[in-house]
């Protein structure tokens, strides 16, 4: 099952065909330059004491760009090589700007929060690389089943405390009950796996 993105960015983009190691080296810039530009919007907001009202505008200025590069990426597929460093630097842009937004609220969970997201993303690509972890149709049935389990737990959650003002026990709580709730072995919600 192949991605049609990035198969007709193959098609249109150029005469040099994909490699693996090419994906791998092109993600890992992209990585790096939304890293960067996260973690260095995080600490301009901070340091110039920007207002949350300027923050907000500023991510929703950064929002509106991004959605506009991908949407041309998608439909014009030869601007992708073009695209990519911008996508990816507004990206980290909007999510140090969310971040900084949020540590006004919760100052202890934004950095960590921006922290892992990029640390996992070069975990994952880390050990996609050295084949670790193998792409197979089970490994894509299973990340499906789970995110889709997630996704109910979490819709769930949203609207028990919509309709009666409060939340499953334990889930944001910390600890092993809550992946015990999605991950159980043989759960209805992972059983057309």
């Amino acid at each position: 099952m192949a991605n049609p993105i990035v198969s007709r960015t193959e098609l249109l983009a150029g005469d040099v065909p994909m490699t693996v190691n090419g994906v791998v080296k092109k993600t890992a810039l992209l990585l790096g330059v939304s890293a960067v530009s996260g973690f260095g919007m995080f600490f301009f907001a901070l340091m110039s004491g920007m207002s949350s009202g300027a923050l907000m505008g500023l991510a929703v200025v950064a929002m509106l760009v991004t959605m506009g590069l991908g949407l041309a990426t998608a439909f014009k597929p030869h601007l992708a090589k073009t695209l990519a460093v911008p996508y990816a630097l507004l990206e980290g842009v909007f999510i140090g700007i969310a971040s900084a937004f949020a540590f006004y609220k919760a100052p202890s969970v934004p950095l960590l929060a921006l922290s892992a997201t990029f640390v996992t993303g070069a975990v994952m690509l880390t050990l996609y690389t050295t084949g670790i972890i193998k792409v197979t149709e089970k490994f894509r049935s299973l990340v499906v089943s789970a995110s889709i389990a997630i996704m109910i737990v979490y819709a769930i959650q949203w609207i028990m405390s919509l309709v009666f003002g409060s939340s499953i026990p334990h889930l944001f709580g910390g600890g092993i009950l809550p992946l015990v709730l999605v991950f159980l072995p043989r759960s209805p919600l992972l059983s057309f796996c």
